[in-house]
Order: structure tokens, then sequence, then C-alpha cells
């Protein structure tokens, strides 16, 4: 069973209550575990959000130690992100159906930060090797390089089109909107 701050709870899938079959639990006995439906659906998020961090974060190490290129990493990144949407399609809907109430003040340390950790961490070591002098953008890109693919995502998934369904879709969007996101590698002068 998962764990968050030392206390352990059942997986099961959140969109429709269902305890997940090789858990072995009832549905009624996931409510030992939490107060109420609100900190079971905020525990299942907090669990998910850093998940997805934690698939983008190795997918970008990966990429590096075989010894892809600042591009290549990125790509290795937005690929992951892809496919975790693509994969889990319904927990990747919760993650981002949850609608904000502005009269409830946001809890501080929402782990959708940590979603935004990630692209910006993707960010900065793309900047840090290709345009070192661009890296006080890194988190206005890291939100660029994030909202692109979600976007595309949603669209993919909602509208109908004959495009919808086809990965190879995203892909070539996605390879089209990181042409036009990150910036090119600075140009040393000929007097240098």
């Amino acid at each position: 069973m998962p764990a968050i701050d030392g206390r352990t709870f059942p997986v099961f899938d959140p969109v429709d209550g269902q305890v997940l079959t090789e858990v072995g639990i009832s549905a009624p006995s996931v409510y030992r575990h939490f107060m109420n439906k609100a900190e079971l659906v905020t525990t299942v998020l907090d669990v998910t959000y850093r998940a997805l961090a934690v698939v983008m974060s190795e997918a970008g190490k990966s990429a590096a130690a075989a010894g892809a290129g600042p591009w290549e990493r990125v790509r290795a990144t937005v690929t992951a992100y892809r496919r975790f949407a693509i994969d889990k399609p319904r927990r990747y809907r919760l993650m981002f159906s949850l609608e904000y109430e502005p009269d409830r003040p946001p809890t501080t340390g929402h782990p959708v930060g940590t979603v935004l950790h990630a692209w910006t961490y993707t960010a900065d070591a793309y900047l840090a090797e290709v345009v070192p002098g661009r890296r006080a953008e890194a988190q206005d890109l890291g939100v660029h390089l994030w909202t692109a693919p979600h976007g595309q995502l949603v669209l993919w998934r909602t509208l109908p089109s004959s495009a919808a369904g086809n990965e190879a879709i995203l892909i070539e969007l996605e390879e089209s909107l990181l042409r036009r996101l990150l910036p090119v590698p600075e140009v040393a002068s000929p007097a240098e």
C-alpha cells in the first residue's frame, strides 16, 4: 500500500470509487483510512501529481544517462507526460477537472506544484546548456512547456476529429510547439 506522511492507504480508482481488485479490499474499508471523501480524493491527487512528476523527472534523467542532448531530454520529458496522460486517462482527467473555489484559500504546497517544479526543472536544465543568460525565464518556459501539451491532450481527447486517438498527431504537434517554445542555442561571436 502506498504511504504519505507515514500513513498507508489502499490504491483505488477515485473516478468511480471502485477499489482496485488487486488490493483485495472492499470499498467500504477505504473509508477507515480517511475522514471523508474529500480527504480520500486529496490523497489520491497528491500521490498522482507526485507520480507524474517522478515519471517526468526519470524520463529526463534516463535520456541524459543515455547521452541525449538538451533537446532530446526535453522531448523525453514531454513524451513521459503524454504517455502518463494516455495510459492513465481517468486519473489525468481527475487531476485537472476539480474546480478551484475562490472562497476557500488555497492550501500551501498543493501537489500540483510538484508537476510545475518538474517542468521548471526541465526548462532550467535546457536553458542552462543552451542559453544560460536566460535561466531566469525557466519557470515561465516551464509553464509554457506544460500548458501546450496539456491543451493538445485535452483537445485530442474531447474534440470530434479524425485525429482523435491518433498519437502520431500529438507527437507532430509537440515537435512543432517545442520548436517554437525552446530558444535556440546562443552563437558565440567571432571575436570569442
